[in-house]
């Protein structure tokens, strides 16, 4: 029953998410004010945040207690949408013309910062520090969902190395919708056996941990 009932909650949870994405792409495109479409643009980022970060947190649902659920949520919505707040930093101006025609792309733009969030967020979840591993799979969600989104006008900015081809929008509808599940089984692949076990016996060799604790295992969780 459980089973079935994840089943058509990643069914609904996707199918809202491609009518997200098409409807809030369509109305950016067609709206002519450039504050409406700015806001449009900004809140279709925040939308598809807040369904990435049910997706994740759905998966670990008997892990975690509804305030802490509904806390990651919360945190991937609004970092989806603070994540443009770097226009206006880079412009060092409030102005929404000057912060819509920069001459480069801004900081929280650059794709490499999330290779970095990936290897924190792997980080956490291998050393079972759960809640911040959670946390981090949350701002990662936020992070690829909404570069995702802007690799279909100007590609991936990917430091040192320059801008990537632009994607496809189905690309991008594809890589928004699968990005949480992804996230989500790395984060059980780090607490597969294999993994804690070689994990185990490294702390064991650094740290003089007894043969108990190793076992166990349980003595990092947040």
């Amino acid at each position: 029953m459980y089973n079935c009932t994840m089943v058509y909650m990643r069914i609904i949870i996707a199918t809202l998410t491609c009518l997200t994405c098409l409807l809030g792409d369509n109305f950016v495109e067609i709206s002519q004010n450039p504050l409406l479409k700015a806001l449009a643009d900004n809140a279709t980022h925040a939308a598809i945040g807040a369904l990435s970060g049910i997706a994740f947190v759905v998966q670990f649902y008997e892990k975690t207690s509804h305030f802490f659920g509904w806390l990651l949520i919360f945190i991937c919505f609004i970092c989806s949408s603070l994540i443009d707040v770097d226009h206006f930093i880079a412009a060092r101006s409030w102005n929404l013309e000057d912060a819509t025609n920069l001459t480069r792309r801004p900081f929280l733009h650059c794709s490499t910062l999330i290779a970095l969030i990936l290897i924190a967020y792997l980080s956490a979840a291998c050393l079972n520090y759960f809640k911040w591993s959670l946390l981090l799979g949350s701002i990662l969600c936020a992070f690829v969902t909404h570069h995702s989104r802007d690799a279909t006008r100007r590609g991936y900015w990917i430091y040192p190395w320059g801008n990537t081809e632009r994607i496809s929008n189905l690309s991008y509808i594809i890589a928004t919708i699968i990005t949480p599940y992804i996230v989500g089984y790395l984060h059980s692949l780090c607490r597969a056996p294999t993994v804690q076990e070689y994990l185990g016996q490294y702390i064991k060799f650094n740290d003089n941990f007894n043969q108990r604790e190793v076992r166990g295992y349980r003595y990092m969780q947040v």
